[in-house]
């Protein structure tokens, strides 16, 4: 049996070569046989010694969970695998897209990830969108404001990676990459990258990486990750996105209910008691709607 501490962890990937981490041997550049083509950021390995500057994947171990998104042609991308932290990063500029602040925590809940609520920008006037967020902190997502700009609360947001696979989601504009920034400097992180000869490859060359904060802690860098999908068949799966339905669905007088428009339905009265609950209900239709 492979000891856990030679079990790697893949932190960047250009076509067919790409960079692994373990405790042991840090970091070590890999090139790999075709097929393992569909190998992705944050997956577990082991690997074989090294041959020549290289060494090459035995084996892939079964992931945790898979973030995917949606390309322009309709086809679902695997993206990152084995992700345990969500951090949905919101400010006030610009205006906060609660659409998709659900949707993310839709797509946390079904991978079984934590939910941590980031907001950033606190320079500028966060107050009010602080207080709008009460609802979510209700439903149990703790809420942490900060300022990568003015150098506030850089500890709690480390707190929160600290010990997990973390990845930071939210829409353009709200800061993501200067947090990813801000939280590297001045930081004792193990970090490499492949040389412009690895980068070479046979495929599209992907952005994303994962970063190195701790023999347990790492940090997902994902640019463009807005459209990220629920990879979701089963309509009934998306209340698990929506934890106050199911406080109340074993009331629901409907076998197999969907919540949406059925007379007397216990789950779709209850959330439709206030503004933040019936928006979120109105959120939960529309994502509803999109699933095939």
């Amino acid at each position: 049996m492979t000891a856990p501490n030679k079990i790697s962890i893949v932190t960047e990937l250009y076509g067919n070569r790409g960079l692994c981490w373990n405790t042991i041997d840090g970091f070590q550049s890999f090139i790999l046989i075709q097929k393992q083509s569909n190998l992705v950021i944050g997956d577990r390995v082991i690997c074989n010694e090294l041959i020549s500057d290289d060494c090459t994947i035995q084996k892939i171990l079964d992931q945790d969970n898979s973030l995917k998104k949606m390309g322009s042609n309709g086809v679902t991308q695997n993206i990152a695998n084995n992700v345990s932290n969500v951090v949905i990063v919101l400010s006030s500029q610009p205006k906060p897209n609660l659409f998709l602040l659900d949707k993310l925590i839709l797509i946390a809940e079904t991978n079984q990830c934590n939910v941590n609520i980031v907001i950033n920008k606190s320079d500028l006037d966060h107050v009010s969108l602080k207080e709008s967020l009460n609802y979510y902190l209700d439903l149990g997502y703790p809420i942490s404001v900060v300022s990568a700009k003015e150098n506030i609360n850089k500890d709690s947001l480390l707190d929160i990676l600290k010990n997990e696979s973390s990845i930071l989601l939210g829409q353009s504009g709200v800061g993501k990459s200067t947090l990813i920034n801000w939280l590297l400097k001045e930081q004792t992180i193990k970090t490499n990258t492949l040389s412009e000869k690895n980068r070479r490859g046979r495929h599209t060359t992907t952005t994303t990486k994962v970063h190195i904060m701790g023999d347990h802690t790492f940090l997902f860098d994902t640019p463009g990750m807005e459209n990220l999908y629920p990879d979701i068949s089963n309509k009934h799966h998306i209340q698990n996105g929506f934890v106050e339905m199911l406080s109340t669905r074993n009331d629901c007088k409907y076998r197999d209910c969907l919540h949406v428009n059925e007379p007397q339905c216990s789950v779709k009265d209850s959330m439709l008691n206030s503004e933040s609950s019936k928006r979120r209900h109105t959120h939960y239709v529309k994502i509803l709607e999109s699933i095939s």
